[in-house]
């Protein structure tokens, strides 16, 4: 009883300590679609993952900067790690109090802080209802000027609201030269102005000019069902604290038809510069980067390198950017993965980024240099062309042990020095010293754990009694029927191999160095992945396929020198994080009515 309690006590003890080291800083702060000037909404969304907090986060320091419009929470499951964890998330709606460098300031969640936002605010006319009438609708234009063609403009219709209306429903945006896509869900939330308590209704859009020249955004209908209560009734039940009360005027049904208009809006929309050729994006500031997953000076043949190029972009959209593809180079095999821009903060303001992984594969020995990478771009804010540029790679590479199907190097006329082991720097980046002592923990508990049981086990089992074996009797045959024979071989009952221990298995020959270990328990991974996978006739990525087909070629080429596996684990965990991507399901999109209608 004592032990088996203390098997339990240590294996709890062993799971708690792998989840505080995979959920190490859980509260974050992140900015959804940040605001282009001072009259624009946004949304800050503050997320605790693997937990829930009765507590809510302090949100007090928002009051210096920014208007608290309106707050929710929500939950939803997200897979971390392998595994599927809850993320509960509170989210604000915001707007700038003031244009400007602004600072979303660090906010606290019990003992965890969040990190602090920086952003820049551009001026711009404050959203306030264009009359004081029960009802208005206005449409403006986000963003900065000046616009050129193939931009992505966000337009905004707003309705506001101080009476209580029964139901609302707006047109769409149309103008004579540019399309209209609506952009995220519709949001709702109150405000004061002057002395009055609206609700305000937003819905938002993407302009795309299809033409240059001024563009004209054509008069948008709103068309609503306000009470028809006595004058003030409504307001002196909002002063009373209660809500709308349209039985006042007679009776559920007694709302009173109503249609407005929003002002027409001018949009200006520039031409390309003249001489500017190729790939046209307007921008206030690009910078492209580039990571390796192991330094280029210590390459060697068919191991394969991962280059990943990041493109940062302020004051352009997701579609301007232009694609990273690198140029074809003799001695290299590139494999490049598919792109996918997002809208994100850039230095503090409105832009998008675009990052792409990129595997590295030499095919030859010696010194091997890739082409700069360039991507021109338009200054918006000097008006001029310029150009960002990652300079040269120069490749070093050394011969690889397996020289079967590849261009072999010059032979050397001494000995050649012996290949340099690989040590852990070469694979990861430096882990901190509270997950490595958490994680040596966890393998010395499990450890002592498996042993501990499997010695009892054993025995146990010695010291049962072994039964004796009983003889086989054949059933007695019917009348008229010959006895089947027994088959003389029983097939045995096939397991299939689990998904995290084969994976394990590939990392542990990989390691040690055993190609035909490491061979076979990526097969027996591939099975256990998922239904219709078997062999490498299904690898996800083309590192991964590069990678068998030099593991292949290694085992069938009848050479004794040793295999370096770091390759082929850098492979497999990019073939196992695809795995893990779920297939991305389209849905219809429908425009939802600005009011929902009263029941």
């Amino acid at each position: 009883m004592i032990r088996a309690a203390l098997r339990t006590g240590l294996f709890s003890l062993a799971l708690a300590l792998w989840a505080t080291a995979g959920l190490a800083a859980s509260f974050k702060a992140t900015v959804e679609k940040p605001p282009t000037d001072q009259g624009d909404t946004f949304e800050l969304v503050l997320s605790v993952i693997g937990r829930d907090s009765l507590e809510p986060p302090n949100i007090a320091p928002l009051n210096k900067d920014f208007e608290i419009l309106d707050r929710g929470k929500r939950s939803r499951m997200e897979s971390l790690n392998g595994r599927m964890v809850e993320v509960n998330e509170w989210v604000l709606t915001l707007a700038p109090k003031r244009a400007g460098h602004l600072v979303i300031p660090a906010l606290t969640l019990g003992s965890e802080t969040s990190a602090p936002i920086e952003m820049n605010v551009a001026p711009g006319s404050t959203a306030e209802p264009p009359d004081d009438g029960p009802i208005a609708l206005s449409v403006d234009v986000l963003g900065t000027p000046p616009f050129y063609l193939q931009s992505e403009i966000p337009v905004v219709v707003r309705m506001y609201d101080r009476v209580g209306a029964l139901e609302a429903s707006a047109d769409q945006p149309a103008a004579d030269g540019a399309t209209f896509t609506p952009d995220g869900a519709l949001k709702r939330f109150s405000r004061i102005y002057g002395r009055q308590r609206y609700r305000v209704v937003e819905l938002r859009y993407i302009m795309r000019p299809q033409r240059t020249g001024t563009i004209q955004i054509s008069s948008v209908a709103l068309r609503a069902s306000i009470p028809t209560s006595p004058p003030g009734a409504q307001e002196q039940a909002r002063a009373l604290g209660r809500p709308a009360m349209p039985w006042l005027g007679g009776g559920f049904d007694s709302g009173r038809k109503v249609t407005v208009f929003a002002n027409p809006v001018e949009v200006t929309i520039l031409p390309r510069p003249t001489g500017v050729t190729g790939w046209f994006l307007p921008a206030r500031a690009v910078r492209l980067k580039e990571t390796w997953s192991s330094p280029p000076a210590k390459a060697k043949v068919g191991v394969a390198l991962t280059r990943t190029l990041r493109l940062e972009v302020q004051g352009a959209s997701p579609a301007q950017l232009p694609p990273l593809k690198p140029a074809e180079t003799d001695g290299v095999r590139q494999y490049a993965d598919e792109e996918h821009p997002e809208a994100a903060q850039v230095g503090g303001a409105p832009g998008a980024i675009a990052e792409v992984h990129i595997s590295v594969v030499p095919t030859r020995a010696g010194s091997i240099t890739l082409p700069a990478i360039t991507v021109p771009w338009w200054n918006i804010t000097t008006n001029r062309a310029e150009t960002a540029q990652l300079p040269p790679v120069t490749l070093q590479v050394a011969g690889a042990a397996d020289h079967a199907g590849i261009t072999p190097p010059p032979a050397p006329a001494a000995k050649s020095a012996p290949k340099p082991q690989a040590t852990p720097a070469d694979d990861d980046a430096p882990l901190p010293w509270r997950d490595i002592a958490a994680i040596a923990l966890v393998v010395v508990i499990i450890a002592s754990f498996l042993l501990f049981s499997g010695r009892r086990a054993g025995r146990r089992a010695s010291a049962l009694p072994q039964p004796p074996e009983r003889p086989v009797v054949a059933p007695p045959a019917r009348p008229g029927r010959p006895t089947p024979p027994r088959p003389a071989v029983r097939r045995p009952r096939v397991i299939a191999p689990d998904e995290r221990a084969a994976a394990g298995a590939v990392e542990a020959a990989c390691k040690a160095g055993h190609a035909t270990a490491a061979y076979r328990a990526y097969l027996d991974w591939n099975r256990a992945s998922g239904p219709g996978h078997a062999g490498t006739a299904s690898v996800r990525t083309p590192a991964m396929a590069a990678a068998l087909h030099e593991v292949s070629r290694h085992l069938y080429a009848g050479e004794g020198d040793t295999w370096d596996g770091r390759g082929f684990r850098s492979a497999f965990a990019a073939e196992r994080k695809a795995a893990l991507k779920p297939t991305k399901a389209r849905t219809a999109r429908g425009l939802a009515p600005l009011y929902p209608k009263a029941r």
